[in-house]
């Protein structure tokens, strides 16, 4: 779609004083050592070589979205609610909204699924806050929704979610003070039937979106179907 030194001491009384004090000294010596790398680390991003002739510029993940529950981890709590629901109950679409707040983004993300039953024609809604899962809508579908198994389904969102942020969305998070983040999985008839993260950063009417395959992680470069075919 994603972790010592040791002191000896001496003989006698004084050897063993003397072992101490070095020892002392190369500890506070390894900590100055270490303080000095991360006071003077490169301030600048890290380029990366992505194909010859091209650079892409890596910014470091946020700890929020690096972090925080995944799909998956919540899928495990909506899907034994699903299950109970109706037996046949398969995934349709998974997502989720990161508000911004104070440049970067509310720790509290909900996890909203969307579940359909191919024998009672049914949809069931539910949302995964935390730990609490809960079932807001069962409605009856007009029409049949594109459903997908749970081997199909390798990615998790964090997967995603890196794969935005390194192709662009680091960048545009950087350029950009309040970015809604939204991240959705589903079947995608434009992408030949695969499943699909699509995840989208929006500033007011500047929109940086990356498309990844939900079961190889691969970046997809998925063209909208022209209006009227």
């Amino acid at each position: 779609m994603v972790k010592r030194p040791e002191k000896e001491g001496g003989r006698e009384t004084q050897e063993k004083q003397w072992g101490a004090v070095l020892g002392l000294t190369f500890v506070l010596a390894l900590v100055l050592a270490l303080l000095i790398v991360w006071l003077y680390r490169p301030s600048e991003p890290l380029v990366l070589s992505r194909e010859p002739g091209e650079e892409r510029v890596a910014f470091d993940l946020p700890t929020v979205l690096a972090e925080g529950t995944s799909a998956r981890k919540a899928y495990q709590l909506a899907a034994r609610e699903a299950l109970a629901w109706q037996p046949d109950a398969r995934p349709a679409i998974v997502s989720a909204h990161w508000r911004p707040r104070q440049g970067g983004w509310s720790s509290n993300v909900v996890w909203t699924f969307q579940f359909y039953s191919a024998s009672t024609r049914r949809l069931a809604v539910m949302v995964v806050d935390g730990s609490q899962t809960q079932l807001l809508q069962d409605v009856r579908s007009p029409y049949a929704l594109p459903t997908f198994e749970d081997e199909d389904w390798q990615i998790d969102s964090r997967e995603a979610v890196q794969t935005w942020w390194n192709n662009g969305g680091g960048a545009f998070h950087t350029t950009h003070s309040d970015v809604n983040l939204i991240a959705q999985l589903r079947v995608l008839e434009e992408a030949d039937g695969r499943l699909v993260w699509r995840v989208t950063g929006v500033a007011g009417a500047q929109v940086r979106q990356v498309d990844v395959d939900g079961a190889t992680g691969e970046q997809l470069d998925i063209q909208a179907p022209k209006t009227g075919e």
